[in-house]
């Protein structure tokens, strides 16, 4: 039986298209990995520098709190921006969905 994952269509849309981006508790340990040691305060900072306007509780909460279920496209662009990742990595895509949607392998 296939798994949910590999039933899910794939669309290729600009982020400008897309009104919020699924947040999971992968993506939030994720989040929490690739920012290391630097304080959310200063994540907050970096971010408003990008004009992703978000407070250092609201990003504790999409690290460490199930109740956070989606995220702005911008906000999420803009965690890959300050950590200088993928989108493909920040969102723990598998390779084989990332090589359909066109996407530079993780690293």
């Amino acid at each position: 039986m296939a798994s949910q994952e590999e039933q899910s269509e794939v669309v290729m849309l600009p982020l400008s298209e897309v009104g919020s981006i699924r947040w999971t508790d992968a993506r939030g340990h994720k989040m929490r990995a690739l920012r290391g040691d630097m304080p959310l305060l200063t994540l907050s900072k970096k971010l408003a520098e990008l004009e992703v306007e978000i407070s250092r509780q609201y990003l504790n909460r999409m690290e460490t709190n199930t109740e956070v279920k989606n995220a702005s496209p911008e906000l999420v662009s803009g965690l890959c921006q300050v950590f200088g990742c993928t989108l493909a990595e920040l969102l723990c895509l598998k390779s084989t969905l990332i090589v359909q949607l066109g996407v530079d392998n993780c690293n």
